[in-house]
């Protein structure tokens, strides 16, 4: 079968959650015997120089655009009914590129909801949208803790535009969900058929196995996305003070406005002097969010023992030696038996691998694409 993939940035090399998940999905179409051909928006927000293809039986296409807010974009997005999250993504030349493509295959994939802003572009083309998340889930709970302001006001409309839009796609379209949670929501509201196909991981590929015999904590998320701003501001304030134990974040960007108190370190590479052998210890602060962490899945296939939230440990299909905290007291109170229980701390970590390699490598999942219809 011919896959035309659709994505919303430039999935290789894989750098961050949602580009890891594009990435291990065009991965699977190819293993499964597709003929891909990936068009992807090469944002200036995750510009990728010189973007190539690690995989030989994928064709990659990646179109410079411009998404970041400025003055003209955003008085031509903000009234769009798909809201100015969804609309900045739309391009004239783009849709014009995808009609042509979208002629010559078989199936066409949206991998993230915002480009479903091209749908109309496909002619009859069948398509699935690959949800990554329910996106307008990701901002009601973000606004959660957000201070009142006009910034916060201008939020809430344009979330609930994209509700409404979302939920609308839903019901005209065949979803491949990340997480069963979210596929349970989709068929709620109307989609026609769904289908949970979780973010793999290739055996052979970058996450080697380093344990958690290594009593040093870190965390590796991106932080210039809100949720993972909003949940280090949690940890910071609320739970590092009854913890006090250092903890290595690894980012690119840290927040201009979140000062690093003592005790927690800033990399902005794993190239800077980071050892995942003497960190055996993940925590992941999450208060908000959709979909499935990426990361997790990574320090689960590491073998590392890990704290998070229960939103945190959503998509992970209920893992075992995973700890769950929901509240200050309780997360460092878990953190505290990863520190000082060395024999628990190893076991969880094994137990977390186990069921990460079982339940989520390539292969389970690949026969699965072959039959494509």
């Amino acid at each position: 079968m011919k896959i035309l993939h659709l994505c919303n940035k430039v999935p290789f090399p894989g750098r961050d959650g949602s580009s890891l998940a594009m990435e291990a999905l065009i991965r699977l179409e190819e293993k499964a015997g597709h003929e891909v051909h990936v068009l992807a928006l090469n944002t200036d927000k995750h510009f990728v120089q010189d973007p190539h293809c690690p995989y030989p039986g994928v064709q990659l296409e990646a179109l410079p655009v411009h998404v970041s807010p400025n003055l003209k974009g955003f008085m031509r997005d903000i009234l769009h009914s798909s809201s100015f999250f969804a609309s900045r993504f739309y391009h004239e030349e783009v849709s014009i590129r995808i009609a042509a493509l979208s002629r010559e295959v078989d199936l066409v994939v949206l991998d993230s909801l915002f480009m479903a802003v091209y749908k109309e572009s496909l002619g009859t083309t069948p398509w699935i949208l690959r949800a990554h998340n329910v996106e307008h889930q990701i901002w009601e709970r973000t606004l959660t803790s957000s201070a009142f302001g006009l910034r916060k006001l201008f939020t809430v409309w344009q979330t609930q535009k994209l509700k409404q839009w979302e939920l609308g796609i839903f019901r005209e379209a065949q979803v491949w969900a990340i997480s069963e949670e979210d596929g349970h929501y989709i068929l709620e509201n109307g989609a026609k058929t769904v289908w949970t196909l979780p973010c793999t991981y290739q055996k052979n590929g970058p996450w080697k196995d380093s344990g958690a015999r290594g009593a040093a904590i870190y965390h590796l998320g991106a932080m210039d996305w809100l949720p993972n701003i909003q949940g280090m501001q949690w940890y910071l304030k609320e739970v590092h003070p009854l913890v006090m134990a250092p903890v290595t974040v690894i980012s690119k960007t840290w927040p201009k406005n979140l000062s690093l108190p003592a005790g927690i370190q800033h990399l902005s590479r794993l190239e800077d002097g980071f050892s995942f052998e003497e960190h055996g210890i993940f925590i992941a602060p999450i208060l908000s969010g959709s979909g499935m962490r990426i990361k997790l899945l990574e320090a689960m296939v590491r073998g590392k023992a890990i704290v998070t939230t229960s939103i945190g440990a959503e998509g992970l299909k209920s893992a075992p030696g995973i700890l769950i905290a929901d509240n200050p007291e309780d997360f460092s109170q878990a953190i505290h038996r990863l520190l000082y229980d060395a024999t628990f701390r190893e076991e969880q970590g094994r137990l977390a691998m186990h069921h990460a390699r079982t339940t989520f490598a390539d292969e389970v999942y690949v026969e699965a694409l072959k039959n494509l219809s």
